[in-house]
């Protein structure tokens, strides 16, 4: 399978959670990476592809929280493929132009330190 992927990733532990609404009924997500362009989240009970969510997060360091709406592009359930984690791949559909700079920017500096 070719990967569709146009932007460059970063492996990055984030702890992530859903909109005000979802805040007392839903446990936070944590990524596995970050693009620009979306991240992979880690759950095992991950949403079907479509589904809308708000998130928001914040870069390490960072005090200005992110606030972002994402599509499930992709969903990987547990033990559909060994040795890793099940989640889902969300799709940035609604960002700030600043914000998705910004979190451009923290993705090259980690890939930089890393290679």
């Amino acid at each position: 399978m070719a990967d569709r992927r146009s932007n460059v990733r970063a492996v990055v532990k984030l702890k992530v959670d859903r909109g005000e609404q979802y805040l007392l009924r839903v446990p936070l997500f944590v990524t596995a990476n970050l693009s620009r362009s979306g991240m992979f989240l880690i759950t095992r009970n991950p949403l079907k592809e479509g589904t809308d969510l708000d998130l928001r997060f914040y870069l390490p360091k960072d005090k200005k929280r992110i606030d972002v709406t994402g599509m499930v592009v992709w969903a990987r359930e547990q033990g559909d493929v060994a040795n890793l984690p099940p989640g889902m791949g969300i799709r940035f559909v609604r960002i700030n132009n600043d914000d998705q700079e910004h979190i451009g920017n923290f993705v090259e500096e980690i890939v930089r330190k890393n290679y």
